[in-house]
């Protein structure tokens, strides 16, 4: 592994800062290009010269008063992370993840926090998200599907919550392989579908992107669904609600331009409501009891096509 640069690891120290996201950051390194000098200096200038030059809100701005020396709180975490077995890689480098640049741009997360096989990444990846409380058909699709794709040699994305998340996960990791894709800083991530709550045995990997030892907030909840689809080459989600998680993942998946696939076995309320919705924009509907194969599925991906631009999202949505 290349010993990361003073910059590299000041963007490590800002990442395990809470409320510094990856606009933030983005922001932060602009400053030190456009005033020719490295990202410590840049981030000594004080609250009031960074929300004036970097645009920074307020709220950010204070949040970095306290950081000290950037280098060093990034060599802490640096340590912190080894010593659980967690690599840390940022953007630029061969091991970062190259879907994320490519869909995100400098949105992406500077940093990310693996652990587990980071290989499982460079594979052709599905993310399986859906319903906490699903039906028992719509699990039992979500099973099998992850299953078959998994064995085909595809890497099942989702975010480690109950219900369609954990059948997911589970079932890839008995044929092949799974990426968790957390809310939470790696320290604090237990996976719910596993014994004890502990990581599984089998191939898998873990990417963070926020403070090793960040809790549960919402904003973290949205940036990692847009993480999930950045990862993915395709998207099935099951029964979304119009509304919550699944929804705002879909909704990443249609922005971006992913193939979209929606699966319901819910008839009427919020369920059905979503799928409807998501196929108006551009979404694929698919049975839960006629799921495809690894080579139907593939074909499918292939055929997609890429729905209306965002922009007329609201259009469709209000037929």
């Amino acid at each position: 592994m290349l010993e990361l640069t003073d910059d590299e690891v000041c963007l490590v120290a800002l990442t395990d800062t809470e409320g510094v996201g990856p606009a933030s950051m983005a922001a932060l390194c602009r400053l030190a290009r456009g005033r020719a000098e490295p990202l410590h200096r840049a981030l000594a200038l004080g609250p009031e010269a960074l929300e004036h030059e970097a645009g920074l809100a307020p709220s950010v701005a204070s949040a970095l008063r306290g950081l000290g020396d950037p280098r060093l709180r990034g060599r802490a975490v640096l340590q912190e992370a080894a010593r659980t077995g967690t690599r840390t890689v940022c953007t630029g480098r061969p091991d970062y993840p190259s879907r994320l640049t490519s869909m995100l741009g400098e949105q992406a997360p500077p940093v990310l926090f693996l652990r587990g096989e980071s290989s499982l990444l460079e594979a052709p990846c599905v993310a399986i998200v859906g319903s906490r409380r699903p039906t028992r058909w719509a699990q039992d699709a979500a099973r099998s599907l992850a299953g078959q794709l998994a064995a085909d040699g595809m890497t099942i994305v989702s975010g480690g919550a109950d219900g369609i998340d954990s059948a997911a996960h589970r079932a890839a990791l008995l044929e092949g392989g799974t990426a968790f894709v957390p809310p939470v800083g790696l320290a604090q991530f237990r996976w719910r579908g596993g014994r004890g709550r502990r990581l599984p045995q089998g191939r898998w990997c873990a990417v963070g992107q926020f403070p090793l030892q960040s809790g549960w907030r919402t904003a973290q909840a949205l940036l990692r669904n847009r993480t999930i689809v950045a990862l993915s080459e395709a998207v099935v989600a099951f029964e979304p609600r119009d509304g919550g998680g699944t929804w705002h993942s879909s909704i990443n998946a249609l922005r971006m331009r992913r193939p979209l696939y929606v699966v319901c076995a819910s008839g009427s309320g919020a369920k059905a409501r979503g799928q409807a919705r998501l196929v108006r924009m551009g979404a694929v509907a698919v049975d839960p009891v006629r799921m495809p194969d690894a080579a139907a599925f593939r074909r499918m991906v292939s055929e997609y096509r890429v729905p209306p631009a965002p922009e007329q999202g609201s259009l469709f949505d209000a037929l």
